[in-house]
């Protein structure tokens, strides 16, 4: 009951705000926007004349003048409406005539007084597009004060914390500090209301916290160890994958949830004291730096769940990386309340040199140990990607760059230096490893709404993560941006620039126009893909239809999908594309003479979908290559040999040259195995052999039956052919084999010879050849006769 109270009681002070909100407008006269323009631009003039103006002043009238930016652009662009509708008018008095020309008085004289008019109603437009251009002058002139105040303030140098002198004041501000902090206490407990304000809100305070760490601490690791082991006893792989998302999702949930309660607990207790308030301010951003650093560190390296590590590490390296994400957020705690201290309490310069130095050295060991920690990751994984091993390997290296030089700023004095290089360094980390997991969490989902990739989509599945890596890092820029100093008018500025856009045509180009144009293209992309899936694994099997006609159908309706994607999108995006007419045009012809044979091959594979003369899975002959096609693409087919190597054939090829296509009706086909036997040989005998190993065979058909055909008196053989029809022609291979082994055993064992060509070789004058040799030989002999004896 009391919830509903108090939601009656915001209702009503809602209502009661709203009722008054027109009654109060009728009684406070409005003020020109004009004249607030004017005014707030003269102060900015002022303080941009002054010195020793306080950032934070030049900060909320650079935040005003932004606004009144704002408000001058939306006039200046949308202009007046009696001006529009004063040139409709204008305009439908027809095109002015040409110097020297006469005009009917009435027309001219409504021309003249609708030109008139429209200056008028134009006035506030050409003011307004005045005090924007005055208004981009004064707050680049603000931007740049602020910026060198900025760059001034970091470049202070402190009293070096490694001389002692720097320590000689430390105890003494530190006793002055505790003094004052149990003032405050001592004041908080002599007033009873305050105490009895702070009773009334521990209770409930107490109840958040402790929800809160349950959850972090046992209800989530609880839930997601479930999660697991139901889906390792799942076989459905769709019911796996829905499982893992769930897993997924519940792991960064249900902590954050636990992170909300226990951060919000410290609020609840606040006492009405400015140095009680910095403390409860400080307890909020211990907690959140501590319970996220532990959140962060479990989502990614899981230590005692290896099963739901997203990083594949060892267990070991999950270990390191673990406490030192938990060193890191105990580094930005001390921090915190670092930070805390300052805010209640002026430090001298020694003081707070050496308080910074000693939080910085908390921070300058974690940080250089995870640099190094995830380059050792990369080293020796053979599984990542080039890319993601490059970009690793440089984020090491400039986490441990950040380290060694806050090291050496805080020692040699320059302590703003030394936290701007530490801290956004450390937090940089922290997105990088929300990052990780959201990629994780997001690809999963989408994975599991468009299936598992099979071969045909790996190109797809390949591209995802880096689509979704890309987009999620485009997202953290601000924050990015943000952590390394910038500020919220900066992020703003170019939030601004980039909605503003840019004129091309008739059509103003923007940042939001190209998102919604991705945004309805994407969703246009993942209906078609689950549509493609529904039709391929839900419909198409239980008709009668064909592999082939079902492959057309899906590849169609992709086709079909993708370009209404586009088109939609394109009218999301309110892009006017009939200014580009001519220029598209134009191209056209170029793009014509340059792109002919792509847009052959795409109007061919179109015509190969719709005739169908070659479908998946059929045995054909093109261009010198034989083998079974795979895939019909867009451009290309690709067909696998029977050497199993892929061969890529233009689609022009297909419609323009001769196929040859044994299974485009049946599958059917003839065998000719021709056969020759010896001269003299029984030719009845040879025939009926030829007919008998035909017989019973299941891979030969007996309708049309098997024959044999004498074709010829060969130069060494009787020549003969054996013709039988297959149910199936890819078999023709194994049966000619199986065909030659029984006619080969049968032939011989009927004594029918198998005969090889035999050649006789004469040489002319062979005679004289031999005569010469014997005269030759008896000459040789006569010699060695007439030789003394060597006796």
């Amino acid at each position: 009951m009391g919830i509903l109270a108090i939601l009656s009681v915001i209702a009503v002070a809602f209502w009661l705000a709203l009722s008054a909100a027109p009654a109060a407008a009728q009684d406070t006269p409005q003020e020109e926007p004009f004249v607030t323009w004017d005014r707030t631009a003269e102060e900015a003039e002022r303080l941009l004349e002054q010195d020793g103006v306080s950032p934070e002043v030049l900060q909320r009238l650079r935040d005003t003048l932004a606004e009144q930016r704002d408000e001058a652009f939306e006039m200046a662009n949308e202009g007046s409406v009696r001006a529009k509708t004063l040139q409709a008018q204008m305009d439908s008095l027809g095109t002015p005539p040409l110097e020297g020309e006469p005009e009917a008085e009435d027309v001219a004289a409504r021309r003249a007084e609708l030109s008139k008019a429209i200056a008028e109603a134009n006035a506030p437009v050409l003011d307004a597009r005045e005090a924007l251009e005055r208004s981009e002058i004064l707050i680049s002139e603000l931007d740049r004060k602020i910026r060198a105040a900025g760059t001034k303030r970091l470049l202070e140098r402190s009293p070096t914390p490694l001389l002692p002198v720097a320590w000689a004041e430390l105890p003494g501000d530190l006793t002055r500090f505790g003094d004052r902090f149990l003032e405050d206490v001592a004041i908080l407990q002599s007033s009873e209301a305050k105490m009895a304000a702070l009773r009334a809100g521990l209770p409930s305070a107490m109840i958040f916290a402790a929800i809160g760490i349950l959850l972090v601490l046992v209800v989530e690791p609880l839930v997601t160890s479930r999660l697991v082991r139901a889906r390792e006893h799942t076989l459905g792989k769709h019911r796996r994958r829905a499982l893992a998302v769930t897993s997924l999702f519940l792991r960064l949930l249900i902590p954050l949830a636990g992170l909300a309660l226990t951060v919000f607990a410290p609020a609840m207790i606040t006492p009405d004291l400015p140095r009680m308030r910095s403390v409860a301010s400080m307890l909020t951003g211990v907690i959140l730096f501590l319970m996220g650093a532990h959140i962060l560190g479990g989502l990614l390296f899981s230590p005692a769940r290896p099963k739901q590590r997203i990083l594949r590490l060892d267990d070991g390296l999950a270990r390191r990386g673990y406490w030192l994400s938990h060193l890191l957020g105990i580094h930005l705690a001390i921090k915190t309340v670092l930070d805390a201290m300052e805010a209640d309490y002026t430090f001298a310069p020694g003081s707070q040199s050496v308080l910074a130095f000693l939080v910085i050295l908390t921070g300058i060991y974690p940080l250089y140990r995870l640099g190094a920690f995830l380059m050792a990751t990369v080293k020796d994984d053979e599984a990542s990607d080039r890319i993601t091993v490059d970009v690793t390997i440089l984020f090491g290296r400039f986490l441990k760059l950040a380290a060694v030089l806050a090291g050496i700023f805080a020692s040699l004095g320059f302590v703003n230096l030394a936290r701007e290089a530490l801290e956004p360094a450390i937090l940089t980390a922290a997105l990088a490893a929300a990052g990780i997991y959201l990629r994780t969490l997001i690809v999963t989902a989408i994975e599991d709404m468009l299936g598992i990739p099979t071969a045909d989509e790996e190109e797809g599945a390949i591209l995802l993560p880096m689509l979704v890596s890309s987009l999620i890092f485009l997202g953290a820029l601000p924050l990015l941006a943000m952590t390394w100093g910038a500020r919220t008018s900066d992020i703003s500025e170019v939030w601004r620039l980039l909605t503003a856009g840019v004129e091309v045509g008739d059509t103003r180009i923007s940042i939001t126009t190209v998102i919604t144009l991705i945004a309805v293209f994407l969703v246009g992309l993942v209906v078609t893909r689950w549509i493609q899936r529904l039709l391929r694994q839900t419909f198409l099997p239980r008709t009668k239809l064909d592999r082939g006609a079902q492959s057309s159908i899906v590849t169609g309706v992709g086709y079909v999908g993708i370009t209404l994607a586009a088109l939609i999108a394109v009218s999301s995006a309110g892009l006017n594309l009939s200014s580009l007419a001519v220029v598209a045009g134009a191209l056209s012809v170029g793009i014509g003479f340059g792109m002919q044979n792509i847009v052959s091959n795409f109007v061919s594979g179109i015509i190969l979908l719709i005739e169908r003369p070659v479908q998946e899975g059929d045995w054909i002959e093109v261009s010198g290559y034989s083998g079974y096609v795979r895939k019909i693409a867009v451009r290309s087919t690709r067909i696998e040999t029977f050497d199993r190597f892929d061969v890529i054939i233009p689609n022009a090829d297909l419609i323009a040259g001769t196929v040859k296509n044994m299974t485009l009706m049946n599958r059917d086909g003839r065998l000719v195995l021709p056969v020759g036997v010896a001269y003299g040989s029984d030719l009845q005998k040879v025939k009926s052999i030829l007919l008998e190993v035909t017989e019973g065979r299941a891979d030969i058909m007996k309708d049309p039956a098997p024959t044999v055909l004498f074709t010829g008196l060969g130069e060494s053989s009787l020549d003969f052919e054996l013709r039988c029809y297959l149910p199936d022609v890819g078999t023709t291979l194994t049966t000619r084999s199986e065909l030659l082994f029984d006619i080969y055993t049968k032939l011989t064992e009927a004594g029918i010879e198998i005969p090889f060509p035999q050649r006789d070789v004469s040489l002319k004058g062979i005679e004289k050849l031999t005569e010469a040799i014997r005269m030759l030989s008896q000459k040789n002999t006569g010699h060695e006769e007439d030789k003394p004896s060597p006796t």
